[in-house]
């Protein structure tokens, strides 16, 4: 399993409003929902590199929405991490793919601890937006159109948690982790991961994924506490001063 192929759960779990093809690249319909619904990138994930003339077409589709162009690049797309250094673009929020065998890690919740529903209670839009996940980006979790849920957490007998997963094949994809300040680091992360694996697993998944920036320290900490691995990254690449968002 690589990075690559994670890529299509990834978008299909976490899908733009729409996409147009302009050679090797797609090209998301302007979004607020955050990077990864706004980002181009190669439609062949296990494509290594673009032409220059392909990757200029792509840039001005991305200008004539009025926004600087921004790309989504794997690890392993070395000729295009070439070809974006040569243009000038930055790199930023180099994420990891985390991977697991849903089975290792499901396990039932405690009671009244963490519970599956759609759609979401307004309690947990309130948790998501404490957290900075907005409206635009429930707004993707809502037109996402393979099997979905998501996650309620509740500890010391109040709401504290919400979470979004979705179903592509064989793999689970766990989306808008949150957690409230105030009961952080008393276990409901790691009761919610479990919940969420054994949703993965009635569900049919193999596996069970999640997406976190490498400088998210205490995310890292909490994956890699219950044996998550990493199979690749990812970098938004833009130019020095964009206006991606």
């Amino acid at each position: 399993m690589t990075g690559a192929d994670v890529f299509p759960a990834i978008a299909a779990t976490w899908p733009p409003i729409g996409v147009q093809t302009i050679g090797p690249f797609l090209i998301p319909t302007p979004d607020e929902g955050g990077n990864r619904v706004r980002a181009a990138r190669l439609a062949d994930p296990h494509v290594d590199s673009a032409l220059e003339h392909e990757i200029a077409a792509a840039e001005r589709v991305m200008e004539d929405q009025g926004r600087a162009p921004l790309f989504q690049v794997l690890d392993t797309q070395s000729g295009l991490k070439s070809a974006f250094d040569q243009r000038g673009y930055i790199a930023r929020d180099h994420t990891d793919m985390l991977l697991i065998p849903a089975e290792e890690i499901a396990a039932p919740p405690p009671p009244v601890t963490a519970f599956d529903i759609w759609p979401p209670l307004a309690v947990q839009a309130e948790i998501w937006d404490a957290g900075g996940i907005d409206r635009a980006r429930r707004n993707v979790m809502n037109r996402v159109s393979v099997p979905k849920t998501s996650l309620f957490g509740r500890i010391a007998d109040q709401p504290a948690g919400s979470a979004f997963i979705a179903l592509h094949k064989d793999m689970a994809m766990l989306h808008a982790l949150e957690v409230a300040p105030t009961v952080r680091r008393k276990g409901l992360a790691v009761h919610m991961m479990r919940a969420a694996a054994q949703w993965a697993v009635e569900n049919g998944a193999t596996w069970l994924c999640v997406l976190v920036t490498q400088q998210n320290e205490g995310a890292q900490r909490l994956y890699a506490s219950l044996g998550m691995k990493p199979v690749g990254s990812y970098v938004y690449r833009e130019k020095e001063g964009g206006m991606a968002q």
